[in-house]
Formats: C-alpha cells, sequence, structure tokens
C-alpha cells in the first residue's frame, strides 16, 4: 500500500524521540499481572571501541581508515511483562570520531613533483537516537542477567573536520576538496553523507544487574550496535589522468561496556523483585 506523500514527509522528517515516546507509552499500560509486573527508569554510560570503517578504493592511491574509541550515554524506561520478559524504550546521544590517510606519489596529480602526498582527516560528529528493546531477565546469584536486542534509530549531526597534511616540497600541490590546477575538479575528495538521514541500527547486549537497595540496582555489562544502514562518504580521485570513484562505509559499529544505574519503580501490590 502506497501511503500518502505528506505521511511520508513527515515520518522521514520527523525526530525518532516522540514516536517512541508514543510507542513507550502504548506498552506501558499493557495489562499485566501486578504482582509480576515491574518498571525501571535507566541512565548509562557506554565507552566503546568503533569499528574501523570500510574503504573501496579502485584507484592505485593507498586509502585506510583508522579504529578510534567513542563514548554514549543512555536514559531508557523498562516494563516488565512478567518475570522474565519485558519491553524498553529510551533515547541515546553520543559521539565519536573516525579517520582517513591518504598516501600517493605527487607525480599523479596535475602540478605535482616529486616526493608523496601523506594526509590524515579526523571526522567528529554527534548524534542523538531513539531505541526500542526485547528484555528477557535470568536469575543468577540472588541477582539478575539482562539480555536485551532490538532497533535503534539515529541521526548524525555537528560533524566537524580537521586536516593535517605533509608532502615532501613545498612547492608541489595536491588539491583537497578545491579545484586542482587544470581541472574542474579535486585532486581528491570526500563527499560526507548527509546529517538528516535517519539511520537504523541494531543493538544488543548483555549486562548484570546487582541489587544495591529495594530502588536501586546497578549494572555492569557489554553493548553491541551494528549498522543495518549503509553510511557511505563518497570517495573521488583525479590523478594519473583518470577519475576513480570508491567510498567508505562509515555505519556505526561498536562493542561498548555499559555502566548503568536502574531505578525501580512498582505498581500497587507490586513491591517485589522481577
Amino acid at each position: 500500500m502506497n501511503l500518502p506523500k505528506i505521511w511520508s514527509l513527515r515520518w522521514c522528517n520527523a525526530t525518532p524521540i516522540p514516536i517512541f515516546v508514543a510507542i513507550f507509552f502504548c506498552f506501558a499500560m499493557y495489562p499485566s499481572d501486578d504482582l509480576l509486573a515491574q518498571g525501571y527508569i535507566g541512565i548509562r554510560l557506554t565507552p566503546n571501541f568503533t569499528a574501523e570503517p570500510k574503504v573501496l578504493n579502485n584507484s592505485p592511491a593507498n586509502i585506510s581508515t583508522g579504529t578510534t574509541t567513542a563514548i554514549e550515554a543512555g536514559v531508557d524506561y523498562t516494563h516488565m511483562l512478567n518475570r522474565k520478559w519485558g519491553l524498553s524504550a529510551g533515547t541515546d546521544f553520543g559521539g565519536g570520531n573516525w579517520s582517513y590517510n591518504l598516501k600517493a606519489p605527487l607525480t599523479a596529480f596535475k602540478g605535482g613533483g616529486s616526493g608523496e602526498v601523506n594526509m590524515s582527516r579526523f571526522h567528529n560528529y554527534l548524534y542523538n537516537s531513539g531505541t526500542l528493546n526485547t528484555v528477557y531477565k535470568v536469575s543468577a546469584l540472588g541477582n539478575d542477567i539482562r539480555i536485551f536486542a532490538g532497533p535503534t534509530f539515529r541521526l548524525n549531526h555537528s560533524q566537524r573536520v580537521g586536516t593535517t597534511r605533509r608532502r615532501d616540497n613545498t612547492r608541489n600541490e595536491m588539491y583537497a576538496d578545491a579545484t586542482a590546477a587544470g581541472s574542474d575538479m579535486p585532486d581528491f575528495s570526500v563527499e560526507y553523507p548527509d546529517n538528516s538521514r535517519l539511520i537504523t541500527i541494531m543493538s544488543a547486549g548483555v549486562g548484570y544487574e546487582h541489587t544495591i537497595n529495594n530502588n536501586l540496582d546497578v549494572m555492569l555489562g557489554l553493548r553491541t550496535n551494528w549498522g543495518i544502514t549503509s553510511v557511505k562518504s563518497k570517495v573521488t580521485l583525479n590523478m594519473n589522468d583518470k577519475i576513480y570513484r570508491g567510498s567508505i562505509n562509515t555505519s556505526s559499529n561498536y562493542i561498548g561496556f555499559d555502566i548503568a544505574l536502574r531505578f525501580r519503580t512498582f505498581s500497587d501490590g507490586s513491591k517485589g523483585k522481577s
């Protein structure tokens, strides 16, 4: 069934957070046994190790990417439907960076001379996202092991790019992201993805929840994200009198450590650990 254009535009341009608030309100009202049901408000910090972006490069130049660390914070609400199963919705805020390095002889570019270009760029970004997860809990040593999985919908923003460039002879030129001498295009350019694009990611993780008191748990665990939507920066090289086109896929894949506090909320008659 084809959706009306106005609905499609509203969906694409909407931020994920209000959508997930509405979704969660629906499942929070899901009827369940009060003696078993329980809710948690959680806050977390996730230092993570970001996967190395994949490069598609059919040119003679050497283009490599770097693996970096990043950090993410999140707020969510979990509604346990019974002792084992629940649903969780929330929002994430984070930041990260990725880098690439280009090495190529200057003789390959118009106006170039002897020596080699050795250029690095560092791409920093912030993001926010909405999350929806299925939660499963199993008792272990008087506490809970929490397992979750579900989709995350992310928007990148506030992207910044820094550059370092080294060459053997400063009189020899190689043009990056500026029109090269004797050409209508740069020698080398990277076109970054549109900030307004909604990215789909799958998240999953496992954590050990330890009870501090009747109202507070602390959780330590592992979390992983892998991108379903490709986030490709377009790469163009104008060298050896040929045009080479490739890409750098910067889909947000990572594995990180969860450090979280979970505050219990109780319904009438449900004051017991799930």
